[in-house]
């Protein structure tokens, strides 16, 4: 299938027209999912201009819309997780185009992202994770998780990152089409796993972009990486789950591997903030991601279950059976995983290097469990300066800030960071455009309030 290029009335989220939702697709899902619920876009009106769909091969989808009124400028998309090419619609896709900016964004090739699946009909059983949580019965109906970055092949984290500079230099190329002119300007955004796409494109092609914005980004490095400090995590979990949130000391083993405290509330719905990235939320972030990335990129690691598979809930170690499991598959198997030189040796590859190019402004939260500021924010700060570029790179982290703002209307006390995160991309277009170099140029500061960026 060709491109398709299309001009509509109106390009923002929710009024833009989108393909067809269908399993582990969900372009409207993919956006709305990571914005505090209620929240009002900062785009009131509507923006005429034109959606241009494309691919740059089998599997792979990236969007380019161009406002009427552009300004000159171009803003390119790193994207969370492994959602769709929509999913930035809403944290920056209205934001931008109001602003004038032409907006593009990909999937990173990853077909699609997860499907909730019987193991009786998952095509590769070494590949998919079995839930084994009781969270509305998805263990006792032998439910697991199908991941697009696994099947039907392996789409690494190193091609994630070749995908943004493809997506950028490809995306240039149809604004010039549709506008009848190249970019004056290209700035680079990411939140997550897009984040860390930023740094690395900053690092490694600063000839594409003039700079960049990084939320809540994953740090790549061989020695202290996602695989290194969710497993202590997942050992922890079951026996402060199991005590009511009481066992203090598996609340500082965690606390020690760096995590920030758990914060609790009486809410049956919501009663740990650790624990709603654990067992009490589908996709069970903490737990599936550890098994997405050793299988991502461990050669040596193993999995497989039968069907229906019988594996035991660690926090009651409630099992249907004989358990029909191994590898990690086994939830006590991730909770001990140890990376492998193999995975080492494969990071290094695409570690960051802190060795930064471009202007880049990074936003973060105190209370992000999944991707911990001390253990991804705090150390690319000192990657950065050890690499002579502490001029180039900016910080800020958000008090009570969460992962993503969905997580607010959870309650817990915490804080949106969309706001701040538009905040410093209207900081990071002063640094490019008009040459402005803001206090605090290879430092973190903590902050409250927006008038503290300033």
């Amino acid at each position: 299938m060709g491109a398709v290029r299309v001009k509509y009335g109106d390009l923002r989220a929710g009024h833009v027209p989108l393909p067809p939702a269908m399993p582990g697709y969900d372009p409207s899902g993919d956006a709305t999912h990571l914005i505090r619920a209620g929240a009002a876009s900062p785009a009131t009106d509507p923006i005429p201009g034109t959606q241009l769909l494309d691919s740059l091969g089998p599997g792979h989808r990236y969007v380019v819309r161009v406002p009427e009124a552009w300004n000159g400028d171009l803003v390119v998309c790193g994207t969370p997780a492994t959602r769709s090419e929509f999913a930035n619609d809403v944290i920056f896709g209205d934001f931008l185009l109001a602003r004038g900016f032409a907006f593009a964004s990909s999937n990173k090739g990853v077909p699609y992202n997860g499907i909730i699946e019987p193991a009786a009909v998952t095509p590769d059983r070494s590949l998919a994770y079995p839930v084994p949580f009781d969270f509305e019965r998805l263990r006792q109906a032998g439910a697991v998780i199908r991941a697009g970055m696994l099947w039907p092949q392996r789409i690494g984290v190193e091609a994630w990152n070749d995908d943004l500079a493809k997506v950028t230099r490809a995306a240039k190329e149809r604004v010039a089409e549709i506008a009848g002119g190249a970019p004056a300007r290209t700035y680079a955004v990411g939140l997550s796993n897009g984040g860390g796409q930023v740094r690395s494109l900053l690092e490694r092609w600063p000839e594409l972009v003039d700079g960049g914005l990084e939320w809540a980004a994953i740090l790549w490095s061989a020695e202290e990486n996602i695989l290194t400090y969710l497993p202590p995590f997942l050992r922890a979990m079951p026996a402060y789950v199991r005590s009511g949130y009481h066992d203090m000391d598996a609340h500082d083993a965690i606390v020690a591997a760096g995590f920030p405290p758990d914060r609790v509330q009486n809410d049956p719905a919501h009663p740990s903030l650790w624990d709603d990235h654990y067992s009490n939320l589908a996709p069970f972030y903490a737990d599936l991601t550890t098994f997405m990335f050793a299988r991502l990129l461990d050669p040596e690691s193993d999995s497989w279950f039968g069907a229906p598979p019988n594996v035991p809930n660690p926090i009651t170690r409630a099992c249907d059976g004989v358990t029909n499991a191994r590898g990690l598959a086994l939830p006590e198997v991730r909770a001990a995983y140890v990376p492998s030189e193999s995975v080492k040796q494969k990071i290094g590859e695409f570690a960051h290097t802190g060795k930064l190019q471009r202007p880049l402004i990074g936003v973060a939260g105190t209370a992000d469990i999944l991707i911990p500021p001390q253990l991804n924010f705090k150390p690319y700060m000192e990657a950065v300066r050890a690499a002579g570029c502490a001029e180039n790179y900016w910080q800020y982290l958000v008090e009570d800030g969460p992962h993503v703002d969905s997580y607010v209307a959870f309650g817990y006390g915490l804080r949106p960071q969309l706001p701040f995160v538009w905040r410093a991309f209207d900081q990071l277009v002063r640094i490019v455009a008009d040459g402005e170099r803001p206090r605090g140029a290879g430092k973190a500061r903590t902050v409250r309030l927006l008038e503290q960026m300033d």
